[in-house]
Order: C-alpha cells, then sequence, then structure tokens
C-alpha cells in the first residue's frame, strides 16, 4: 500500500450520498482524483451478487479503504487499472465486502477481519460462485439449501458449516419439508444435491421464518418451493427444464407448468413487470447495470429459467426483424441515459441469449424509421458476448449512427418543405407576371415577383438552423 495515488473507497456504489452521476456516469470525487463507478450482477442472469469497479479516471491507485478505514494486505498496485469489490446483492448499504479483485485477472483477495485481507490464489471463474457463497456464509449468514433433503432433522449448509434444521410435515396428502434456521433464516442460493445442479429462478432471501419445499407422490422431484418472507412467494418447476424455477402470483398454476410465453415485451418498463400465466401471474425480474461512460444495460429474466417471446416493443412502437426462435435465458437493452439514468427512450441495442447452448444474437435500428431493426453480426459466430470496452465501443457506433439518422430524417423533411416553398414561389412569381401585365405598368408585377423571390433565402436559412 502506498499514499500515493488515487484513493479507492469500495463503500462507495451507485445511489449513495456520495457518489456523482453526469452524462459520463457514475464517479466520486476522492483523495488524488476522481474514481469512475460501473456494476453488474453476478452470476448472470441470477444476480445473487453484485460487482462494483472502480476505476482511477486519470492517475494510479494508492490505497483502498473501506468506510473510512485502510485496508491492508495488497502489496502494490504498480500494474492495476481498477479494483472491484463484490457484495451480496440484499446487502443494499454495502456494509460487508466478500472478494476485493485487483485488476481484471484472477487476482482476488479474501477479508481476514478486521481491515486486513489476504490474497487467494486459487480463485478463478471456475470457482468463483463457491467462493462467494463461502465468504457470504461467514459475513452474511446466507447459506446454501438443499431442497433435496428430507431428513428431519438437521443438515450442513453445503457452503459452510452451518446447520439447517428440517421438519417433516403434510397437509391435504402432500409432504413438505421446512427449512429453518436457529432465528430467521437468510439464503443466497438453493441446489438439489441428489442431482448435483444449482436451482434456478430462485433469489436470494434475507430474514425468512423458512423455505417450504413440497414433493410429488413418488418422492423424486420438488414440487413447491414457498418463501415464507413477508408476502407469500410461490415458485413452481419450469417443465422445459428440471433445474429452474418460475415465480408465479399464486398456488392455482402449480405444481406443473410449461414453459411460460410472453406476448410483447416493453423495453420502456423497468419495473413490477408480469406476464399472463394463464391461472396467475409471471413475475419478471429486470436487473439494471452502468456498464460506463453514460450507457446502461437492462435485461429481463426469470433469472435463469427459460421462457419464450413472441414480439417487443418500445413504448407503443412495435420493433420488428428481431428473431425470437427459440427459448431464452434473457433479453436486455442496452440505452444511453447522460444525466438520467433511468431514462429508457435512447435504445441503441437489444441482446438475446438463446437458453442451453448461450447462443448471444444483437439487434441494432438500421434506418431512420424506430421500428425497423436488423441483426447487427460480431465475430464468433453467435459464441461471442459483448462486453467491457468491446460493448461501449459498439454502443458509441450506434449512437453516432442514430445521430446520423436523425439528421438524415430531418434532411427529408427540410427537403419536403423546401419542395412547398419551390410551388410557393412558383406560384408567387406566375402570379405577380399576370399582375404586372393587367395594370400596364410592370411595377406592380416585379414587385410581387421580387417580393416573393426576396423572402426565399430567409425562409431557407431559418429551415437549414433546424438541423
Amino acid at each position: 500500500m502506498t499514499n500515493e495515488g488515487v484513493t479507492i473507497d469500495i463503500s462507495y456504489y451507485p445511489g449513495g450520498q456520495t457518489v456523482k452521476q453526469d452524462g459520463g456516469g457514475y464517479y466520486y470525487e476522492s483523495t488524488g482524483g476522481t474514481v469512475l463507478l460501473t456494476d453488474e450482477w453476478y452470476p448472470d442472469p441470477e444476480g445473487t451478487y453484485r460487482k462494483f469497479t472502480h476505476t482511477p479516471e486519470n492517475g494510479k491507485i494508492g490505497n483502498i479503504m473501506h468506510n473510512k478505514n485502510s485496508l491492508s494486505g495488497f502489496g502494490s498496485f504498480a500494474d492495476k487499472k481498477s479494483v472491484s469489490v463484490y457484495y451480496w446483492s440484499l446487502d443494499n448499504t454495502c456494509s460487508k465486502p466478500l472478494l476485493i479483485q485487483l485488476g481484471s485477472g484472477n487476482t482476488y483477495y479474501i477479508t481476514e477481519g478486521g481491515d486486513g485481507w489476504k490474497n487467494q490464489s486459487d480463485i478463478n471463474d471456475t470457482n468463483l460462485r463457491k467462493k462467494l457463497n463461502k465468504q457470504n456464509c461467514q459475513r452474511n449468514q446466507a447459506h446454501v439449501i438443499d431442497l433435496s433433503n428430507k431428513s428431519n432433522g438437521n443438515y450442513t449448509c453445503l457452503s459452510c458449516q452451518k446447520q439447517i434444521q428440517v421438519y417433516s410435515n403434510s397437509y391435504g396428502g402432500t409432504t413438505y419439508y421446512t427449512s429453518r434456521s436457529s432465528y430467521r433464516l437468510s439464503v443466497n442460493s438453493f441446489r438439489d444435491k441428489d442431482v448435483n445442479s444449482w436451482q434456478l429462478g430462485l433469489p436470494s432471501l434475507n430474514g425468512a421464518s423458512g423455505v417450504n419445499v413440497y414433493w410429488n407422490g413418488s418422492g423424486r422431484n420438488p414440487l413447491i418451493v414457498y418463501q415464507q418472507v413477508g408476502n407469500q412467494r410461490y415458485f413452481r418447476k419450469n417443465a422445459g427444464n428440471g433445474t429452474s424455477w418460475i415465480e408465479v402470483s399464486n398456488a392455482g398454476s402449480l405444481p406443473n407448468g410449461q414453459t411460460p410465453t410472453i406476448t410483447t415485451l416493453d423495453f420502456s418498463s423497468s419495473s413490477g413487470i408480469t406476464y399472463d400465466g394463464g391461472s396467475s401471474s409471471i413475475s419478471i425480474t429486470v436487473l439494471r447495470s452502468h456498464i460506463g461512460e453514460g450507457y446502461y444495460g437492462y435485461q429481463y429474466s426469470l433469472r435463469g429459467a427459460p421462457f419464450m417471446i413472441s414480439g417487443v416493443k418500445h413504448n407503443s412502437t412495435p420493433l420488428t426483424g428481431i428473431s425470437f426462435q427459440d427459448a431464452l435465458t434473457s433479453v436486455s437493452g442496452y440505452y444511453y441515459g447522460g444525466n438520467n439514468p433511468t431514462d429508457q427512450s435512447n435504445i441503441l441495442l437489444i441482446e438475446v441469449v438463446a437458453s442451453g447452448n448461450s447462443k448471444y444474437s444483437y439487434f441494432y435500428r438500421r434506418t431512420k424509421d424506430a421500428d425497423k431493426w436488423a441483426e447487427y453480426s460480431i465475430s464468433g459466430g453467435g459464441t461471442t458476448r459483448l462486453q467491457g470496452k468491446g460493448l461501449t465501443q459498439k454502443l458509441d457506433e450506434l449512437k453516432e449512427l442514430k445521430v446520423t439518422l436523425e439528421k438524415l430524417d430531418k434532411l427529408t423533411e427540410l427537403e419536403a418543405e423546401l419542395s412547398q416553398l419551390k410551388e410557393k414561389l412558383n406560384e408567387s412569381h406566375n402570379t405577380g407576371t399576370v399582375a404586372g401585365s393587367s395594370v400596364g405598368t410592370g411595377l406592380g408585377g416585379a414587385g410581387l415577383g421580387a417580393l416573393a423571390v426576396w423572402k426565399g433565402p430567409a425562409l431557407i436559412a431559418r429551415l437549414i438552423t433546424r438541423l
């Protein structure tokens, strides 16, 4: 650690009182200079954790702080351009950092308690989720629930040594098991140990009284998960994927259900989105991220459960040319928000992620018509995802294209107005000639014609200034 350079404070986050926002996105002023702030969700698209990246706008990293306390154990920052920190998504005040990453590689640190941090050389993309879960157990007492456990006793959390209590009950001939802890139960993830798979579509819980899992007659497949926290929440298995769940508005649609179809997804909406699921409403999760330079992404998903889409629109305008042939994992819209991060009017790019094979497709507005979209070809044949600097560069190009299309649209309007003006000038000139002949002096006719010609350049100038 050194006192030279820019101080990074990992307690700062978008929406916090100290963080500012302008046309370039989120930032804060710190000792030594300005720090730019971006964010993303992990893992995609479940969003169990938040990742905030702090990048000095100019200069080098000097030291790292949290809540006004300097953190130690990092060594030199000489070759590092950024500091990223992971928090549990339900840690709304960013009070308990789980992992710190220096730069964009596999240089990770975990807390030793207090302000001391220790390098963890074994963390990589493959086991990052496992490491985060373990830290989340220790720091937030948020555990991993095993949906397959029917022990009618205690079992050990799948990520730490915490004992989870299980109670067997029955109702109407159906057996269900309730997972509890000593007081309130916080959950970061759900897993089915029998099939060794994460259960998608089930969000994290903070302070639940318990989780009920209902089983069918054979006792082989869980049917319902009822999360006892605040308002009642119901989830059913997605028939198109045995490891994913869908949140529904009531128990009437449980326990069986097909992969849902969203009739029309509106890219101008960002919260409280539900769609008709037959006997109940299906809740759509929307995760917003600031990806840098004033660009924002809004991801629409069922947190990993597959779904179908019939079409999309933006406000009242249907968007054509976008293909939805397969079941999807998520659909995202990328916008330039400028000074307003919640402004979804300036949509530039749409991402479609196919379920199962993670094929990525992109679409953009190619003409001046707002409803006409076309596929945006990138290298990789659909296996490459636009992210980071590559994504912001593409958005820069599309923003410039949108400006050009808008200018062309105005030029088209100007051309029409000029055409009308030309007709009026010709009519005025002809009228003036006739008038001059009728009085015999020529002066009146010439005067009217000259007046019409004299007004022409001024009108044209006013039209041009509209561009």
